[in-house]
């Protein structure tokens, strides 16, 4: 998949180069062998309710899943075109497991594969900081790797939807080879955009998002704010922090926002007939699910603060964490017309 980037070929190259010559960082967390994928075990399944059909919802119907539901089909029928090909249907949609997100203190460590296939020598490194600026705020540092894992395919079910996604599983990103990721000063060059969210006026907007998805609401327009687990800018590994698994569900988020600056995210259309792309994500389209180092009971929404779902799911020594990207996914199912 990194293959698939081009423009970056050259970059990525040479800024592999650059960061395997930088100063060791501190230590960091083993790279576990038992944290292999296993979609059946590891994967919330209840994460992929409300599902709506026709207009009708079924499923879960508590007050988080109701706000994070606005994204649904509410016609109950519907008519695409696909070249000659035409057919009508009834719109379904529903939260679909496509991509699953590691956030790692260990270079290399791909947890999905359970192995670490990058040693560094103790170069890249994650770490955590002390800031001093009188808060008790820390700073993170880790590596991020990003997967296509459309579940619905590994596990051979619901194939006949017109809009299922059917790639097969692929490591899409590791940012051990990205030099914007080791330095947000760098990031900036290739990223200019993100000097536009920096002022106290964009800072002052992300406060509101932050009460937002406290309620778990999600604020679109506000693309650069996180909720309360920071901003998109810069597209960096480092992250402010006071709960360690809110700041790796921060760093989750950003990898997934980096892609769409990649060019590399698509989501389904408003009417289910095709995928777009998406070079600025549309927040409420995604909700994240903790599956590394402890499995997390219900998915939440971007930006959600740890106080209400990071309780006891960070092991003792564990640093690596591994998380599910669900997409909420609009599609017309039906039959094809002659």
């Amino acid at each position: 998949m990194i293959g698939r980037l081009p423009v970056f070929v050259v970059g990525l190259l040479i800024g592999l180069v650059m960061t395997l010559a930088w100063p060791s960082q501190a230590h960091a967390s083993k790279c576990e062998a038992g944290t292999v994928f296993n979609p059946i075990t590891k994967v919330r399944w209840t994460c992929i309710f409300p599902i709506t059909i026709g207009g009708i919802r079924v499923g879960s119907f508590d007050r988080l899943d109701k706000a994070l539901d606005a994204q649904s089909a509410s016609k109950p029928l519907c008519a695409c075109r696909k070249g000659v090909q035409f057919w009508f249907g009834v719109k379904v949609s529903y939260w679909s497991p496509n991509r699953m997100v590691d956030v790692v203190t260990e270079p290399g460590c791909m947890m999905a594969l359970g192995a670490d296939l990058m040693p560094t020598g103790g170069k890249l490194q994650g770490s955590q900081s002390s800031i001093a600026d009188g808060t008790n705020t820390r700073k993170m540092f880790a590596q991020m790797h990003y997967y296509i894992s459309p579940v619905w395919a590994m596990l051979d079910m619901f194939t006949d939807l017109p809009c299922l996604e059917n790639d097969g599983f692929d490591v899409a990103l590791m940012t051990e080879v990205l030099p914007t990721w080791q330095s947000g000063t760098l990031g900036a060059i290739i990223q200019p955009e993100g000097i536009l969210f920096g002022n106290p006026a964009a800072g002052l907007a992300c406060m509101g998002d932050s009460a937002a998805a406290s309620a778990g609401k999600v604020i679109d327009p506000l693309f650069w704010c996180m909720g309360s687990w920071g901003a998109t800018y810069p597209i960096a590994g480092d992250i402010h922090f006071d709960d360690s698994v809110e700041a790796w569900a921060g760093l989750a988020a950003r990898g997934a926002f980096m892609m769409g600056r990649l060019g590399a995210l698509t989501i389904s259309s408003a009417d289910g007939c095709s995928f777009v792309p998406q070079p600025v994500w549309t927040k409420s389209r995604y909700k994240l699910q903790i599956m590394e180092p402890v499995k997390g009971g219900k998915c939440v929404n971007i930006g959600r603060p740890g106080s209400l779902w990071s309780s006891a799911k960070h092991a003792p020594g564990k640093d690596n964490a591994q998380f599910m990207l669900f997409e909420k996914v609009i599609c017309c199912a039906g039959i094809p017309v002659p």
